[in-house]
């Protein structure tokens, strides 16, 4: 479908409610830490909301009961990027890579796996880059870089 200008901090905060009931019923802080309102991209908005309900299905999946899940948006050298932030088990460094194969999971968790698998398929639609660092809480941190912003805007 079409591209338009989305509204990233938009988008989290509908996230962040959406999955707000299932983050209480597992005790998990679940918020908005940065949501910078001039982060926006030329993107399919529908499959962008699926992209971010993975990342923060996954971050929820992991974090531990009682434990806090960090949902960011920005921009960095004219390029916008949003995080999700959990302070769960975290992956390997060897096996990041090896999560975004369709039907992998780490630690043979539940679910069908394809989770990043369809992170990255939507990322790679919009010239965007998905990376799996180490969070600040000791988890994993799902961060999506989109292209910077060359002249024309949608």
């Amino acid at each position: 479908s079409a591209f338009v200008e989305v509204s990233l901090a938009q988008l989290l905060r509908e996230s962040v409610i959406e999955h707000s009931r299932l983050a209480a019923a597992r005790n998990i802080d679940l918020g908005l830490a940065q949501a910078d309102e001039s982060a926006t991209v030329a993107g399919d908005r529908g499959a962008l909301r699926v992209l971010l309900a993975n990342l923060i299905g996954n971050a929820l999946r992991y974090a531990p009961e009682g434990g806090r899940v960090d949902v960011s948006c920005g921009i960095h050298d004219s390029a916008a990027w949003l995080e999700v932030a959990d302070n769960g088990p975290g992956i390997p460094a060897e096996e990041r890579e090896r999560v975004f194969d369709r039907f992998y999971r780490h630690g043979g968790g539940s679910g069908a796996g394809l989770g990043l698998s369809i992170v990255r398929t939507i990322a790679r639609r919009h010239g965007a880059m998905v990376r799996l660092l180490d969070s600040e809480g000791g988890g994993l941190s799902a961060r999506v870089e989109f292209p910077a912003e060359g002249g024309d805007t949608v």
